[in-house]
């Protein structure tokens, strides 16, 4: 079989040009024997330090995982097979399952195929409806598995309890919720307006040398699970949670803060008048917004002439897409700094 012979000292170098010219053969698995490495290669090509051979060995082959296609190839078609989405959101052992409406007739085939295919999963639901309502909660439907919609959620090394159908979560902000952790390089003092079962109090409080945490949620099943995963997580000493309206519990919390957190991507920029008000001179402020590309700028624009007529003065230092709400609408952050 065709490979790139290199010997050890010049093996990286020689996989990342394989690599950038798109030359590794990825069926197969690299080969070290005899003081040499060996890049199966789909085609000969010149390379420094590097020797173009046919081995009389076989490489072995990559082992590929399964696929929901795999599991349904007798039951689906082919045109159905390649309009299975790639990825699902998974909050702890339940999978919310998105389909084409094409595939709807067969939903509970495929989910499960899911069960058999994702071994952590124990419960496959799909979404009945949209976010409704004051807490912004839907409801779902189980299509196969156990019939639980309380589950505990993994990330960024905490455990987050809650039941998906009375707590808003979404668990495709991890990342966003590590972004905003790993920003705090002090000890500092952090607000989470409309803090929900905690899921940002908890990545801050584990992964940031923030000294405390306050959350507010105005869903009292939502503070409940917040109260729980303080608990569960051993982070008593620094997060503390309040239940209600922010409007009526910001103005009995005396200190102001050095970071707020405003996760309510609808109608967040309404709060910051509230916001404002425990800040001071070098906050940042994190606000969330559901926006097309086009509207970015407009939005920013928007947010600072807000906080012009409340006499503030602001610095947008970054516009983050951190997730997508739609297929042309994303989740935004803008990272403010409040500069009067």
């Amino acid at each position: 079989m065709l490979s790139a012979q290199t010997d050890l000292k010049n093996a990286q170098k020689v996989k990342e040009f394989l690599l950038k010219k798109n030359l590794i053969d990825q069926d197969y698995n690299i080969v070290k024997e005899m003081g040499f490495i060996y890049f199966p290669i789909k085609k000969k090509v010149k390379i420094t330090h590097t020797k173009i051979v046919d081995t009389k060995f076989s490489f072995p082959k990559k082992q590929r995982d399964s696929t929901i296609g795999d599991l349904l190839k007798n039951q689906l078609t082919k045109a159905e097979s390649k309009i299975i989405p790639k990825s699902q959101e998974v909050i702890g052992t339940i999978l919310l399952l998105e389909i084409p409406e094409k595939l709807q007739p067969k939903e509970k085939l495929i989910a499960e195929a899911h069960l058999k295919l994702h071994k952590n999963i124990q419960t496959v639901v799909k979404k009945a409806d949209a976010h409704t309502g004051e807490f912004r909660t839907r409801k779902v439907q189980i299509l196969a598995g156990k019939p639980a919609k309380e589950t505990i959620h993994l990330e960024n090394k905490v455990k987050i309890k809650l039941n998906i159908e009375q707590v808003y979560f979404s668990a495709r902000s991890a990342h966003e919720r590590l972004r905003i952790a790993q920003q705090i390089k002090t000890p500092e003092q952090v607000l989470v307006m409309f803090s929900g079962a905690a899921p940002y109090p908890l990545v801050i409080a584990k992964n940031s040398p923030a000294k405390i945490v306050y959350g507010i949620e105005m869903n009292p099943i939502g503070h409940t699970y917040g109260l729980q995963n303080i608990t569960l997580n051993n982070l008593q000493n620094k997060i503390k949670l309040y239940e209600g309206d922010v409007r009526t519990i910001l103005p009995s919390i005396k200190q102001t803060f050095d970071r707020i957190i405003m996760p309510l991507p609808k109608t967040g920029e309404q709060f910051l008048d509230i916001a404002f008000t425990k800040a001071h001179k070098g906050t940042i402020i994190h606000l969330y917004a559901f926006l097309e590309d086009d509207q970015i700028n407009n939005y920013a624009q928007y947010v600072k002439n807000i906080a012009n007529q409340l006499t503030h003065k602001i610095k947008i230092l970054r516009k983050i897409k951190c997730g997508q709400f739609s297929p042309s609408v994303f989740r935004v952050c803008l990272d403010i700094k409040v500069e009067k």
